[in-house]
């Protein structure tokens, strides 16, 4: 069984009406089991979930807490980001099924560089100020692939910006699809030319990874409801139907795990307020590392309660609508290094820089957040068709997905949701399977 895992960053509950009167994802809703309240974890960052959708593990387990590293000495656009797979904590299903024996592809997923899980690898890394995008990519990635990918492929993107960057990320995830040779070609495609031994042993990669951006820049740079986000949908529902049809052409779609899933939403932004330039400004002992409508705050010294006293002191001129202590951190499987953090009222951003160009929306908000709940589509063979889940958790995501397709993932912190399957899978060992 194959795995084909689309991520659809910064589409959320509100989308799933439209999402699914579009005629690929409608379809595939149809095909398998849908939910559209998925709670996201906090912080509602992308590479934080994204990692959790690896491992189905809270960042105080994978250890990956924000997009960012905290370096303040830095200034915001030369701040590292978390780039390199070694740094996740947690098993993630890339190195579950390279320890399988099986290939994996991951193209654009975060936190994926350096990986020698994935075979096919075009990792999502951002060139800072004195880098080359290209070398970066090339130095994280499988340099190869992505040089041979370039060559053949290049030409058909004008650019490395959205959405010409989603539509390249597509066309290499269908091109590693139509890598499986098919000896019985769809009804008017049958061929008599025998194929070569290269062809036999071409075979598609047995775990894809495929994240998709558009959305997310759409939304943070116009808003979170416009025509330019519903097309960037329109866009999105159209690169996972000519995903179906390559698996579908190359004869493995019934052989094949899709699931389609996003990580959080945005919520448009009418305030930002300079938090980390106030607390030097207090010469307080602390520093904000903004996540957008919230932000750690970076105690100095240990001295948590000097600093906690004085935010709630000017809650109303900081526009925080949350402080959230050690304790609700605990709770709420914050990164373990984090002790004290704020949530901003509505429709304020926390920004590190009052002159850099404002967001138009944005996220990282709490879980109580109304784009908190995100979405999730899992068709293929294991899965009930047309079934609809109530409710679920980001971090079951991971174990389902594992299990269905026959692999082992044991620190995953969720649940497996056998509510989803058409019944019972035997064979493998898990912790939290029901009695």
């Amino acid at each position: 069984m194959r795995l084909l895992l689309i991520s659809l960053d910064a589409a959320f509950e509100e989308d799933a009406a439209f999402l699914l009167s579009l005629p690929n994802l409608g379809a595939l809703a149809d095909r398998g089991v849908f939910c559209q309240r998925v709670q996201t974890i906090y912080p509602s960052l992308t590479y934080p979930v994204h990692t959790t959708l690896l491992t189905g593990c809270y960042p105080d387990k994978h250890g990956i807490g924000h997009n960012e590293k905290f370096v303040p000495r830095l200034p915001p656009e030369k701040r590292p980001w978390h780039w390199d797979a070694e740094e996740i904590q947690a098993e993630t299903l890339h190195q579950a099924a390279w320890r399988a024996g099986r290939e994996v592809a991951s193209i654009l997923w975060p936190v994926s560089g350096h990986n020698r899980a994935i075979r096919y690898n075009f990792p999502e890394v951002h060139a800072l100020p004195g880098e080359n995008q290209t070398a970066k990519v090339l130095r994280y990635g499988s340099f190869w692939w992505l040089l041979r990918s370039e060559l053949k492929y290049g030409r058909t993107r004008p650019s490395i910006k959205q959405p010409h960057l989603d539509r390249f990320a597509a066309l290499l995830a269908q091109k590693l699809i139509e890598k499986q040779y098919n000896p019985h070609p769809p009804a008017g495609r049958a061929t008599s030319v025998a194929p070569s031994p290269r062809q036999q042993r071409m075979h598609m990669p047995d775990v894809i990874t495929l994240h998709l951006t558009d959305l997310d820049v759409v939304r943070h740079e116009q808003g979170t409801h416009t025509q330019e986000s519903r097309a960037a949908l329109v866009r999105m529902d159209q690169h996972v139907g000519h995903l179906l049809r390559a698996l579908e052409e190359a004869g493995v779609l019934d052989d094949t795990v899709v699931a389609v899933v996003s990580d959080h939403g945005q919520a448009d932004v009418s305030r930002v307020v300079a938090l980390d330039a106030w607390l030097r400004a207090q010469g307080l002992p602390a520093r904000a590392q903004t996540m957008g409508f919230g932000a750690y705050i970076r105690c100095e010294r240990g001295d948590y309660h000097a600093v906690s006293e004085a935010l709630l002191a000017h809650q109303e001129e900081l526009r925080i609508r949350q402080v959230y202590t050690r304790r609700q951190l605990r709770q709420m499987h914050a990164p373990v290094d984090v002790q004290l953090a704020v949530e901003a009222q509505e429709g304020v951003e926390y920004v590190d820089d009052l002159e850099a160009a404002p967001h138009r929306a944005t996220h990282g908000f709490g879980p109580d957040h109304p784009a908190a709940q995100c979405l999730l589509w899992m068709a293929g063979p294991p899965f009930l068709q047309g079934a609809r889940l109530r409710s679920a958790h980001m971090v079951d995501i991971a174990p389902t997905l594992a299990h269905a397709v026959r692999l082992e993932l044991p620190q995953a912190q969720g649940r497996i949701l056998y509510e989803a399957f058409q019944g019972e899978m035997e064979g493998i060992p898990w912790p939290n399977k029901p009695l």
